[in-house]
């Protein structure tokens, strides 16, 4: 029988100066309406003040971002984005890094203009996102040299669309919704294994290069740390709302692969939360350089701020079962 690791940060306290008690329909009312104060305890909302004071520092603007503007019809040139916005993007990363007690990225200059070719194209062709630039077709006015490099470029990069400011891009890919295959690679690169970026924004098209292939890469491996999304303890319900949650390690597949268990409950109404879309991803050189990525989709209406939830993972073939308690907070008060 395989063991099972406990990491339950704390259990919540409904009742404070003496016993109450209550209805179940009360109860329930109760568990509904849970403010901070009752649904944390001093020292978890002291770390949820923390990361709001560390939010509330990051620079998340667009003005001045670029050092030299992109021209993307006559004499193309993909431009350069100023050191202040890229270091801005940087920042946010290594946010949610912290979070997990990560090692800090920096910005490759090299990979920086790659980026910016990746991005430069996709917004030249204006055709929303492909990893190769597969399935675009290349403007006359983007020379095939600077194709090719787009092309280079987003094969090793997160692309993302829409959100410019740079703590947004980051906590989109972050959140990494609407994944088809439900595995949240994106999201996997921000946490992985990762010792540098490359960043890239031209309009709404962002390219966060985040690999180069094999041993070009300085991170290639070495193993990535084990990385349960959301953390145990607090954590922000932003998120982790709308999308899949995981599980990434780094031990590889085994013979008997299979599709584990997963049970998510919450605490704070006692009730169980279906989960759909489990997914058991493996590769020896996966996102973020995990081997293992297990995946799943706790139902959206059920994951509630100020709410406690069990989560439970079990049957993995490759690593001993995994039970902890994570608590959703509002990051921005």
């Amino acid at each position: 029988m395989k063991k099972i690791r406990y990491v339950i940060i704390s259990l919540l306290a409904l009742t404070v100066g003496g016993t109450l008690t209550l209805s179940p329909a009360e109860a329930k009312t109760k568990a509904k309406t849970l403010t901070e104060k009752q649904a944390f305890t001093a020292k978890e909302r002291a770390t949820i003040k923390h990361y709001r004071q560390q939010v509330k520092h990051l620079p998340n603007s667009t003005k001045g971002m670029y050092a030299t503007k992109p021209s993307l019809k006559k004499n193309f040139n993909p431009g350069k984005l100023s050191k202040k916005y890229t270091n801005a993007v940087v920042k946010s990363v290594n946010f949610y890094r912290g979070i997990y007690g990560l090692n800090k990225v920096v910005a490759n200059p090299q990979w920086s203009v790659d980026a910016q070719y990746g991005a430069a194209t996709l917004a030249a062709a204006d055709g929303g996102l492909a990893h190769g630039l597969v399935g675009l077709k290349r403007p006359k006015a983007v020379p095939k040299a600077a194709w090719k490099r787009g092309v280079e470029a987003t094969n090793y990069s997160n692309l993302g669309e829409n959100d410019v400011k740079p703590f947004d891009i980051v906590s989109a890919y972050i959140n990494d919704y609407g994944q088809p295959d439900y595995i949240p690679g994106h999201r996997e690169w921000i946490l992985g294994n990762t010792v540098e970026v490359g960043v890239g924004q031209v309009g709404i098209y962002n390219d966060l290069k985040v690999f180069e292939g094999g041993a070009k890469c300085r991170a290639y491996g070495e193993p990535a740390k084990e990385v349960a999304f959301p953390k145990a303890g607090v954590f922000p319900i932003s998120a982790v709302q709308d999308t899949t949650w995981s599980l990434t390690y780094s031990i590889g597949e085994t013979k008997n692969t299979r599709k584990p268990t997963v049970k998510v409950k919450d605490e704070t109404t006692h009730k169980a939360v279906k989960v759909s879309h489990i997914t058991n991803y493996n590769s020896e050189t996966g996102y973020g350089w995990f081997k293992t990525s297990i995946s799943y989709v706790p139902a959206a209406s059920k994951i509630k701020v100020n709410h406690t939830y069990t989560v439970k993972i079990s049957h993995l073939t490759n690593h001993e079962n995994v039970k902890y308690q994570t608590k959703l907070f509002k990051l921005a008060k």
